[in-house]
């Protein structure tokens, strides 16, 4: 059986943003811990991970002539388990809100607030905000929300990323986001961050699979967009619409790179290596004994001015002397 990968938080990120929590509760008071009335809760319509079930669905019911029922009654059974443990054992991770009037807008826990409703819950622990947090802590806020689930599509993740590397960038002044600031920035692996990056600034092909839900497993997509060549990438998206395993895929890629390295030790040689030599007179020799034959002694002025110890002007008289020989040869 094939075990399925975990998105989980960094301690280190965790332990950072615990830290930033305290900090501001106990000196800023941007926020603080309460318990919301869910008749006030609005979900936040920013939230890079859209569904299409509402508070008004899951309070008044589904109506069967939404274009989008079919979609709305799956979303709700899947969100009906996590309802029947809030039922049970209660809300374990409190949702994040932001006040605007008197309403409480949703910024990450959606489902948890969609799932209490659909427990009979008529209230939800949740940390608000005093207002809106800036774009880039927003953007943050809803990564670490929603990247523990497993849920998550390469879609919906990849536009995690590209939205936190978008307000990071314009928060400082533009600055070019690497693997390495992203892994500090959202607590993920170097590896999955350069994945990240690579799959992000990579062709076209492989960004409309993702967008189609056509490739879904991120090291595919990354193995796919660094492929070294057109062939090889047509054909590694052949076999992942296929369904071939990424050890299969990574085996091609390996095959297909040995390939070529052979082809290039067995191409048939068409140009001469001259050597080097940390002797400049041995090229001076070299000069002087080809200038010195007939027809090519009437170049031998071209050389009179040259400093034979200076290595980069012996160096220009030489490829001089090629150019002349390859030139008289043409003749």
């Amino acid at each position: 059986m094939i075990k399925k990968k975990r998105f989980s938080i960094s301690s280190e990120l965790s332990r950072g943003f615990t830290e930033m929590i305290n900090a501001v509760e106990n000196d800023t008071g941007m926020f603080r811990n309460a318990i919301v009335p869910l008749s006030r809760a609005e979900l936040d319509p920013d939230n890079p991970r859209k569904l299409a079930l509402t508070l008004n669905d899951v309070m008044h019911g589904i109506d069967k002539h939404d274009v989008q029922y079919s979609q709305k009654l799956q979303e709700c059974e899947k969100i009906r388990e996590l309802a029947n443990t809030i039922e049970s054992s209660g809300l374990i991770n409190p949702i994040v809100v932001y006040k605007k009037g008197d309403i409480y807008r949703v910024v990450a826990g959606e489902r948890r607030c969609l799932a209490s409703v659909l427990a009979g819950k008529s209230e939800i622990d949740a940390r608000v905000y005093n207002e809106k947090p800036k774009a880039f802590e927003l953007k943050l806020i809803q990564w670490v929300e929603n990247t523990a689930r497993e849920d998550l599509n390469l879609k919906e993740r990849l536009g995690n990323i590209r939205d936190i590397l978008k307000e990071y960038s314009h928060q400082n002044n533009g600055k070019v986001v690497t693997a390495t600031h992203l892994s500090k920035i959202t607590g993920i692996s170097l590896s999955q961050a350069s994945c990240y990056i690579g799959v992000m600034n990579g062709p076209h092909e492989v960004l409309d699979l993702i967008e189609n839900n056509q490739l879904n497993n991120l090291d595919k997509a990354a193995a796919i967009a660094n492929a070294p060549s057109n062939e090889l990438r047509d054909q590694l998206i052949k076999e992942c619409i296929n369904g071939t395993s990424l050890k299969e895929m990574r085996k091609i890629i390996s095959t297909k790179k040995s390939q070529e390295k052979k082809s290039k030790k067995g191409r048939a040689v068409t140009r001469i290596n001259m050597g080097y030599t940390a002797n400049t007179d041995v090229i001076h020799q070299i000069v002087k004994a080809v200038i010195s034959q007939k027809p090519l002694d009437k170049y031998a002025e071209l050389f009179k001015t040259v400093d034979w110890s200076h290595f980069k002007q012996a160096t220009q008289a030489f490829k001089k002397l090629i150019e002349i020989l390859e030139q008289d040869n043409k003749r």
